[in-house]
């Protein structure tokens, strides 16, 4: 098996490790969403989740898989080891890589499901890169093998929003929020298949989450 084939695959299974615990929703909504009803969610396998009681994502067929956003992303301005600042800051380019990536590993997962931009009954799935830092290494940073425990240069935190939209009415059900590392080397030198092997484990989250399976 080729090394990214077996970066890909590991993040799968990390992925679906995480569904073991069934989630469990408060009882009470959340202080930040309570202008919205959202409530917040223990053992989805992100780092955090709110919902809306009475979502029923399951019951949806046809999803919107809306463009990647990387408009507001916050970068930290700290240097990281082993690149230059172009290997790890927003360029074009980059932005047009990202945004491919994502669409085609949602698509992917969610390749059951019907994709549309329109119509009644469709769920709208919105992604945000919304921060990179230095991180904190660990037995799942892309790119490496366990490293040493502490905060690290050489290991990058990338930080993503979801939000989940009925589409007919713009009704917001659900907020989720969770962040992967990766060596800074891995996202310089191998940026694409690092990439892809993290935008693999969060959508096969999602579409386990969307689709209750």
């Amino acid at each position: 098996m080729s090394t990214r084939s077996l970066l890909l695959t590991l993040s799968i299974v990390i992925a679906l490790a995480a569904c073991t615990q069934a989630p469990a929703i408060e009882d009470k909504p959340a202080d930040e969403f309570a202008a919205e009803g959202l409530h917040a969610v223990s053992g989805s396998g992100f780092q955090s989740a709110y919902v809306r009681p009475g979502a029923n994502l399951p019951a949806y067929r046809s999803v919107n898989i809306a463009a990647l956003q990387l408009d507001n992303i916050d970068i930290a301005s700290t240097p990281m080891a082993g690149t230059l600042r172009r290997d790890w800051q927003m360029t074009p380019q980059r932005k047009a890589s990202l945004e491919q990536t994502w669409a085609a590993t949602m698509q992917h997962f969610f390749h059951a499901y019907e994709i549309t931009a329109s119509g009644d009954g469709v769920l709208k799935i919105t992604a945000e890169l919304v921060r990179v830092a230095p991180g904190r290494p660990s037995a799942t940073t892309i790119g490496g093998g366990l490293q040493p425990v502490g905060s690290s240069r050489d290991v990058i935190e990338i930080t993503a929003e979801f939000r989940l939209y009925q589409q007919d009415n713009a009704q917001l059900l659900a907020v989720i929020r969770d962040s992967r590392t990766m060596t800074s080397v891995a996202l310089s030198r191998t940026g694409e298949s690092s990439v892809r092997s993290m935008f693999n484990a969060w959508s096969a989250l999602l579409h386990t989450r969307i689709s209750g399976r």
